[in-house]
């Protein structure tokens, strides 16, 4: 795979909402890299915005697992990409008393956090 990395001052427009704009840059640089027939995995990220990214995703799985377990009521988060619903279900597989699921359609798709 290739890594696109920008560096520069205010760069958060490129970013967009939660990595918007840098997800649809990366599908752009992909469809462009595979135009001729190839399977190029294109990765652009912006110093180091995709960790601390996902530092964010596996801390909130964390917090709002604990709620969970607290209040006995499922959590529904934020519409998330596909990429970053896999951080949360990553994150709790192992869990021993909540579990993970997926519900709707892109791009509106939302992980819920129950107890097992």
């Amino acid at each position: 795979g290739s890594i696109i990395l920008l560096n520069g001052e205010n760069l958060s427009i490129v970013i967009g909402r939660r990595g918007e704009t840098l997800d649809a840059l990366q599908y752009l640089a992909s469809l462009a890299a595979n135009n001729g027939g190839g399977h190029y995995k294109i990765s652009v990220n912006i110093g180091d915005y995709r960790e601390r990214r996902e530092e964010t995703l596996i801390s909130l799985a964390k917090r709002i697992s604990a709620q969970v377990l607290k209040t006995g009521k499922s959590r529904t988060l934020e519409p998330m990409n596909p990429y970053e619903r896999k951080v949360i279900h990553c994150t709790l597989q192992n869990h021993p008393s909540v579990k993970t699921r997926s519900e709707g359609k892109d791009p509106y798709r939302k992980v819920i956090i129950e107890s097992k």
